[in-house]
Formats: C-alpha cells, structure tokens, sequence
C-alpha cells in the first residue's frame, strides 16, 4: 500500500512521513479514525514505508523487494491479527480470506469482514486470548528480512479483558518492531492498551475526497459522486457502498414513510413496507443511514444553523415542514431506533417486522413533538 493509493489524509500521511525519516518511530502506534477513514490503509501504508529498502521522501518505492511482498500482503515479516468467529480461533486460520478481502476493499469494515467468514453469521467478532498469546510469541522469534517485524492488530476495539495479555509487549516489545493498533472508536479499547500507545487520529475523509476518487477510480458522473459523497458523510466504505446499490429514491421513499408514519395508516404503511423489504438488505441498510441523517437535518434546521445543512433543494423544502415535527424529546430516540435497525437488519432480521415496528414507533414519537408543540 503506496500512500498515494490512499484518499485523502495529506496531513496524516506528511505526519507519517516525518515521523519516519526523523528516526523516531515508537514501537506501539494505535490509529484511530472513523469506518471507511483510511486508518487500517495508513497503517500498512507508514509499515510499508518503514521497511521499504529505497524510500523516497514521500512514499515507499512501490519496486523493492520489500515493497512488493508489502502489496500482496505476503511479506514474511507483516503479521494481521483481526476478529474471527466460532469454530475460527486465529487470525492465521484465515489469512487467505483476509488478504483477498482487504486487498478488494482497503476501506472495509468489521461486518464487512465477519460477512466474509460467514454469510450468516450473527455472532460479535472476537480477538481471542490465544490470538494475543500467538501474537506474543510470534513477535518474540527473529525476523526474516524487515527492519521493522510488524503486526497489525485490526479492529482491536474486540480486545477484551483477554487483551490484557499483551501489555508488557506494548509497553517492550523486542528490538526492531513495531506494533500498529487499528480501531475506530477509543472508548471501546481498553483503557490498559490506550496508555501503552501512540495514538495517531485520523478524521474522516471530506466530501471532496470521495468525490474525486469516485470519479477517478470509479467513473462516477460528477453530480452522483456529489450525491454520494453527502450520504456517506466522510466513510469511503459506505460510498463504495451506495455506488453500488442505486439510491436515487431515498428522498421519495424517506418523506413517504414519514407520511405514512405520522399517519398511522396500517394499510398504507404495510405496502410500503412490502416494497422496501424487496429492496435487499444493502439497500436497507444505507436507507436507514439516510433517514438517520435526515432527522438530524431536520433537527439542525429548528434549532440550529441551517447554513450548516448538506441537504439539496427538494430535502430542504420537506425539512422545512418536517422539523415541526422534530425536537431535543425525541431526536434521540428516533435515531437510536434507526441505528439500532440498522444492525437488526445486517444480522438477517426479519425486514418486513422490523420496518412495521420501527414505523409504529417513529409515529409515535413524532406525535410526542406535535403535542408539545
């Protein structure tokens, strides 16, 4: 992973960089950032450029030997450690699959991953204490040919109480290695692990980044890279997402719902839930995301800046009408319903009795804040 191949992130990467050629590398490095951020992209991008045998002052060459075994995630000395499920133990059980999946997706997420082990799988991801063992004493043999024998822990949010294991590595780990921590949200990394780390945060990626690698690497028409780049809201994952499932009736389907919803129509509302739950669960996912978004712009408009809106004309005429409807009683438990949603349907819920459900109780709250008014 070159770091021109990355989006985005130029003060990430000359941050990197610097860190690199000034000699002064620490061993034990956690890379924070949100999903679809390019933090787990940065992490093998800066190992590469460490170990690269002819570094140029802005990226690794991309042609030495190291260079070229870095690319194909083959390298004797770069080790992944990322969450498996039952009956997987370890993350060498199931090296090929991992190097195929990030090798088509740099940007993928945790259910992204699980998904890849097992289409059905509704169990939470785990980094076991026999990973954080094996991870131990792989560290403590000799390296082949690195300078820096690195390993890449993935998602090490799922350390639990057995992540314990590995702090006096943290804290020493032998000569000439390095250890890259990848996670998106530090409150979920043990506190333990948090101090034994060098934290690089790196923020999400801005709408014109995703723009222009959508266009670039995608050949995505400039208004619908636009379009997409606003939904995704700073995650490439859910832009590669959106780019391939068509999202062009949100709006439509989104104001209609929340007709049907405040209604309290059953007829009508069951057709419509028939016809969205036909949509595929992809699809479903990222329309709930989008209405999600949509309460929030709702809310921003009554109570905030609506300058700070990244809503189009005809979302910003239904808002406009829609926030009367929207206040700080039931915001939050309107989106948290929506997230919660969100995760039903990626561990195979039933979609027709989760939007039926969901539908009731937004109607509900949205009445909380007629009443109020």
């Amino acid at each position: 992973m070159l770091f021109k191949q990355i989006i985005g992130q130029d003060f990430i990467k000359e941050k990197l960089i610097s860190m690199a050629n000034s000699g002064r590398i620490s061993h034990t490095q956690l890379f924070v950032g949100p999903e679809g951020s390019g933090n787990l992209a940065l992490a093998l991008a800066f190992a590469q450029y460490v170990n690269c045998l002819n570094p140029s002052e802005h990226d690794s060459c991309g042609t030495c030997s190291s260079c070229v075994k870095f690319e194909k995630l083959v390298h004797p000395d770069l080790h992944f450690t990322v969450p498996t499920i039952s009956p997987y133990k370890q993350s060498k059980e199931l090296a090929e699959d991992w190097r195929e999946a990030f090798l088509k997706n740099p940007y993928l997420n945790d259910f992204d991953w699980l998904q890849t082990i097992d289409t059905n799988a509704n169990k939470q991801g785990n980094i076991t204490a026999d990973e954080c063992r094996d991870i131990i004493n792989r560290l403590g043999l000799t390296s082949y040919e690195a300078k820096y024998k690195t390993q890449i822990i993935w998602q090490s949010e799922h350390l639990s109480a057995s992540g314990n294991i590995l702090l006096k590595l943290l804290e020493e780990p032998p000569v000439g290695t390095l250890i890259i921590l990848v996670a998106n949200n530090t409150e979920k990394v043990l506190p333990t692990i948090l101090s034994r780390a060098q934290t690089i945060k790196v923020p999400k990626l801005s709408d014109q980044d995703i723009e222009h690698a959508l266009q670039k690497d995608h050949q995505c028409m400039p208004q619908k890279a636009t379009d997409i780049a606003r939904l995704a809201d700073g995650d490439y994952n859910l832009a590669l997402s959106l780019l391939a499932v068509e999202h062009d009736g949100y709006f439509e389907s989104y104001s209609t719902w929340m007709r049907f919803c405040f209604s309290g129509k059953v007829g009508e509302l069951q057709k419509w839930v028939d016809e969205i739950s036909g949509t595929g669960r992809e699809y479903v996912k990222n329309f709930l995301g989008y209405t999600s978004q949509m309460m929030r712009a709702a809310f921003i408009y009554k109570y905030g800046d609506p300058k700070l809106l990244r809503v189009n004309e005809e979302e910003l005429q239904f808002i406009s009408k829609f926030s009367a409807f929207i206040s700080d009683r039931n915001l939050s438990e309107i989106t948290q319903s929506l997230d919660e949603a969100v995760i039903s349907a990626e561990r195979n819920a039933n979609l027709k009795i989760l939007f039926l459900n969901l539908s009731l109780y937004i109607g509900r709250q949205l009445k909380v804040a007629q009443k109020a008014a």
